[in-house]
């Protein structure tokens, strides 16, 4: 009996190492089936790991050329401010500069000013008659009265009456003694006696106010500065005229010359071109008769045509008391005067 008890163990023992044996060989089987299902592919993970490595190539690329803009926007914005700055700091020195060139000026023009004052107490040794008002202004004109035999044509037209046309035309139905005392007449009288008050007493002075016909002023054709009463002949005279009618320089100057044919230096006071006289286009001569007015053109022939008969070897010097609509005036009597070796003078408002 226990012979045979010995066997069947054995026999036990040596079916259960086989069916352990057969387990552990299925369980290595499927162990090593499911790690190789759960495996990668080596060559497949090198392709991934390289694309995300490029892409992260690009990625820094990108950024880097980002970076390099936000740099040169940097350095842009800084040379920008740095200009700026450089501009700002030449102008703020302009301003300094012009700051002390203005206070500079302020103090020439303080210093003129009181030498000025100081020179209207003295006497005005060549004053021949007496001027009213605020009294003589000594400014530097650069006008000097001088000659032998001296003619003054004053213009007595219309538009002597005021500085622009709209004036003009207000004040044409004004009454006689309304238009005698309009700003712009009482300065044409009083730049006339400052004419007056500085012929040299050796002369001899002939005066003539013109407009579409023409006056000769005092009580002789030549008056002496020496003989007051005839300067005072030629204010009182001077004093009745009354502005009217259109500008006729050609009469003006005829008359002038025929009251003493030997006037060596003429001194013009008018406000602009002529409107009236010979020697215009046919264009004009056909403009006149369908209207009263007259072109800018037709003013231009007409002062070109008064030049032209002007006595030669005669200085003609202008006081242009310039009326707004009228811009070739200036240039034109400045060049007539210019021509004869006259002098040209545009004065501001407040003279004489």
């Amino acid at each position: 009996m226990k012979f045979r008890r010995r066997a069947e163990s054995e026999n036990n023992t040596a079916l259960l190492d086989i069916m352990a044996c057969g387990l552990g060989a299925v369980l290595l089987i499927l162990i090593l089936i499911k790690f190789k299902a759960f495996t990668a592919d080596p060559s497949e993970e090198t392709k991934k790991l390289e694309a995300e490595l490029a892409a992260a190539a690009d990625l820094q690329t990108q950024l880097r050329k980002s970076i390099d803009e936000i740099n040169d926007l940097i350095a842009l914005e800084s040379s920008k401010q740095s200009q700026d700055q450089a501009a700002q700091a030449d102008t703020q020195s302009q301003q300094d500069k012009l700051m002390q060139d203005i206070s500079t000026e302020i103090a020439i023009v303080a210093d003129l000013e009181n030498q000025l004052a100081a020179m209207a107490k003295l006497p005005t040794p060549d004053a021949n008659i007496a001027l009213s008002g605020s009294g003589e202004q000594n400014y530097i004109t650069g006008l000097i009265v001088k000659g032998a035999q001296i003619g003054i044509l004053i213009d007595k037209s219309a538009s002597m009456m005021g500085d622009d046309l709209v004036q003009v035309l207000g004040n044409l139905s004004l009454s006689d003694g309304q238009k005698v005392s309009t700003p712009k007449w009482r300065r044409t009288l009083r730049t006339a006696k400052w004419l007056l008050a500085r012929v040299p007493e050796n002369s001899r002075v002939s005066m003539v106010a013109f407009s579409e016909d023409a006056v000769n002023l005092g009580s002789r054709n030549a008056s002496s500065p020496k003989v007051s009463a005839s300067m005072d002949a030629i204010v009182k005279d001077l004093g009745s005229v009354v502005p009217n009618g259109g500008t006729n320089l050609q009469v003006g100057i005829k008359t002038l010359f025929e009251t003493n044919s030997s006037i060596t230096d003429v001194y013009l006071v008018t406000d602009g071109l002529p409107t009236l006289g010979d020697g215009q286009s046919i264009s004009c001569k056909n403009f006149f008769k369908s209207s009263k007015s007259i072109s800018s053109e037709c003013r231009q022939q007409l002062l070109v045509e008064t030049a032209k008969r002007f006595p030669r070897n005669v200085i003609l010097n202008v006081v242009l008391l310039p009326i707004e609509g009228d811009p070739f005036a200036p240039a034109m009597y400045w060049e007539w005067a210019n021509v004869t070796r006259g002098t040209f003078l545009a004065p501001a408002p407040e003279w004489p």
